[in-house]
């Protein structure tokens, strides 16, 4: 079910502290206003009761639909290293195992630090694809492009509404300004001989040895790449 608890916040515009109700978790089977709510910016949204200033509040949310089996914890930075957030997502795993009826087996959980990249793997798993798979496939597009899009300043983000049978697109984006700055494709035929080649035993354990989780990034494993070769 969702869950709601009262906080303190601080406006950013005027200073001002007051209580508001905020999402922990939203079951969006139960209440799919939530999922729009989430998609519009609107979702944890508060307006100052003094200056009337309208802001988002970030904070830990579990994104829980139910009726497709998505479970995703967004734990936005800057709340702790990630050790500790990785550390928190491990404990909050444990609980909700500790829910589950005995003989039932725990749903895959998914870990996202940014907003965005929330969001993006909302579309993703609701499009049916594989989320290692597809941050392979972004590892690939970085290397074959460090020019245009160098992990250290750029992201890339998974975009459903433009892809096609024929086509993955994916959107750069500027990691310091956020905004976005062109798309690349790659083939859907591509990514799903990935796909049959990665479901073999041997080549799956290679998957998870590129990205063991719980956080999955392309960005991140290709800038530990490059700190490496630095070290060497």
């Amino acid at each position: 079910m969702s869950v709601i608890e009262t906080y303190s916040i601080r406006c950013p515009g005027c200073a001002h502290e007051q209580r508001v109700s905020l999402y922990d978790s939203v079951n969006v089977t139960e209440k799919p206003e939530l999922r729009e709510q989430l998609m519009a910016n609107q979702l944890n949204a508060v307006v100052c009761e003094q200056c009337g200033m309208s802001f988002r509040v970030d904070k830990k949310l579990l994104y829980h639909d139910a009726g497709r089996g998505i479970l995703i914890y967004w734990f936005p930075e800057g709340e702790g290293s990630s050790s500790e957030q990785q550390e928190q997502f491990m404990a909050s795993l444990t609980s909700l195992n500790d829910l589950l009826p005995e003989g039932m087996e725990a749903p895959a959980v998914h870990l996202v630090y940014r907003r965005v990249e929330l969001v993006e793997r909302i579309y993703l798993l609701e499009a049916g694809l594989n989320e290692r798979v597809i941050e392979y496939v972004k590892a690939m597009i970085y290397s074959r492009n460090m020019d245009q899009v160098n992990p250290r300043e750029k992201a890339l983000l998974f975009n459903t509404e433009d892809s096609t049978d024929e086509w993955l697109y994916f959107v750069i984006q500027d990691v310091e300004s956020q905004k976005l700055e062109g798309m690349l494709q790659f083939s859907r035929e591509a990514y799903n001989g990935l796909c049959e080649m990665f479901d073999q035993d041997d080549q799956t354990a290679r998957l998870m040895e590129l990205f063991p989780g719980p956080y999955i990034s392309a960005r991140e494993f290709m800038l530990r790449e490059a700190d490496e070769q630095t070290l060497l």
